[in-house]
């Protein structure tokens, strides 16, 4: 009867402990249930909190400006001069230097300067171009019966100046359209020798003509390209016609350096109260560009 009943105690005890192990593992699965839920539901809320709290994203930057950008080019003429010069007191004094004989005309004290430049925002640009020569040529005079000797001491200053807008751009070839002024400064001094007496006269004149035109590359490719430019003033309000044209072959040495070489004419025809200046300059160009 006793192992009777330890056995029947032994079951109670067995029975009790499983009951409460399976009690622990339900009440485990749902304090997991539980947790799970919470996690889910709180999952989202925080989510939305954080991104709250994250920083704004940064807006897009506009598109930039276009920078300026700016050319220097020291440059130099052979300009050979044929035409007409004259001052009040004297008939005009023809002259005709050629460019071949350039360097023995040049007056080098002071030396000539020769300088272009340009700053370029986008499709506009500004531009400038300054010379100073001063020249020594011999040259004729016409009298009243016969041709006299005749010597022309000339310091001469033409600055061009204007702006311009470019019209065609499409990455080989572009084309712009410029207006402005170009100014001139003469200072001449003539002597005519006749067969009784030798005449001296000196004369000086400034004035600005209004001038349009246009300018353009061409790329060929491996660094080569093709620059030309022409423009016409004048009209009257100054010289009576004012003209140019010039066309060069360039080479991109480069990033920052361009090197050129070409051929320039320059023509015009000026005359006020007995001041002549009906001139043609012509000859090569050699020049180097400097970017920056």
């Amino acid at each position: 009867m006793l192992s009777r009943r330890c056995d029947r105690i032994g079951h109670e005890v067995k029975d009790g402990i499983r009951g409460d192990f399976d009690m622990g593992i339900i009440r485990a699965l749902v304090l997991a249930s539980a947790g799970t839920a919470a996690a889910l539901f709180a999952v989202p809320a925080i989510a939305a909190d954080a991104a709250t709290q994250l920083p704004e994203a940064a807006p897009v930057p506009a598109e930039a400006a276009p920078a300026w950008t700016f050319t220097a080019e020291p440059y130099f003429w052979m300009a050979g001069m044929k035409g007409r010069v004259g001052v009040r007191g004297l008939s005009p004094v023809d002259i005709d230097v050629d460019f071949s004989q350039i360097f023995d005309h040049i007056d080098w004290s002071p030396p000539p300067v020769m300088f272009a430049g340009e700053a370029r925002n986008g499709r506009y640009a500004l531009f400038t171009d300054f010379i100073y020569l001063g020249l020594e040529a011999d040259g004729t005079s016409r009298g009243p019966l016969a041709l006299f000797s005749a010597e022309a001491n000339m310091n001469t200053v033409v600055w061009t100046f204007g702006g311009s807008y470019r019209v065609v751009d499409n990455g080989t070839a572009t084309l712009d359209v410029l207006a402005g002024g170009r100014l001139w400064y003469v200072d001449a001094d003539l002597t005519v020798t006749g067969p009784l007496a030798v005449r001296e006269a000196s004369g000086s004149k400034t004035w600005v003509d209004p001038i349009i035109g246009v300018a353009g590359d061409v790329a060929l490719g491996n660094g080569f390209g093709l620059h030309g430019e022409a423009d016409v003033g004048g009209f009257g309000l100054g010289a009576d016609i004012d003209w140019q044209v010039q066309g060069t072959l360039q080479y991109r040495y480069s990033d920052s350096v361009t090197l050129e070489a070409g051929y320039r004419y320059l023509a015009v025809d000026y005359e006020d109260d007995g001041f002549v200046f009906d001139i043609a300059m012509q000859g090569p160009i050699i020049g180097a560009r400097f970017r920056f």
